[in-house]
């Protein structure tokens, strides 16, 4: 996700658009399948650049009620502050009561794959589901009721809450 535009960003008012299509950035802590998709425009606003844009990406994660790997979708629209500074250097990330934007200038050339991989992080959701109707697993015998019903029986109470059946 490297661009050589520099020379568009460096005026009073300078833009650009970068189109994405690449593998996801390594270090998200997810599965993904193909790439990431969409586009990023950068505009000069004093100092720092904004980076609006949209990104796609389709994930692998557990389902929240029966652990099964399914891919999710990701749509995510953008707006952040980015900063020309270069990402290597250790006063781009020094800590400040305001966030300092994400530096995005190595050397000559404009890398986003930080910010892609930031954006692709947020935009996983925190519990997702195989299928809306997921039956789960067995709080018994674990076994996936999606798959098969089990033999457990669906009548025992836990025996602190044998008291409320009497309300029934």
């Amino acid at each position: 996700m490297n661009y050589r535009i520099l020379g568009q960003l460096v005026g009073p008012q300078g833009t650009a658009v970068c189109p994405i299509d690449d593998p996801v950035p390594p270090g998200t802590g997810y599965e993904w399948t193909g790439p990431v998709c969409g586009q990023i425009a950068l505009e000069k606003q004093g100092d720092d650049l904004l980076a609006s844009g949209h990104l796609q990406a389709t994930v692998r994660l557990p389902c929240s009620r029966c652990a099964a790997l399914h891919s999710v979708p990701l749509h995510l629209d953008l707006k952040e502050t980015v900063a020309l500074r270069q990402i290597d250097e250790p006063q781009a990330y020094e800590e400040e009561e305001v966030p300092a934007p994400i530096p995005i200038l190595e050397g000559d050339v404009v890398d986003l794959s930080e910010l892609v991989r930031q954006m692709l992080v947020l935009g996983v959701p925190a519990r997702s589901l195989c299928r809306p109707d997921c039956r789960g697993l067995c709080p018994t015998c674990g076994q996936d009721l999606n798959q098969t019903a089990c033999d457990c029986s669906a009548q025992e109470i836990d025996p602190r809450l044998e008291a409320l059946r009497d309300l029934l």
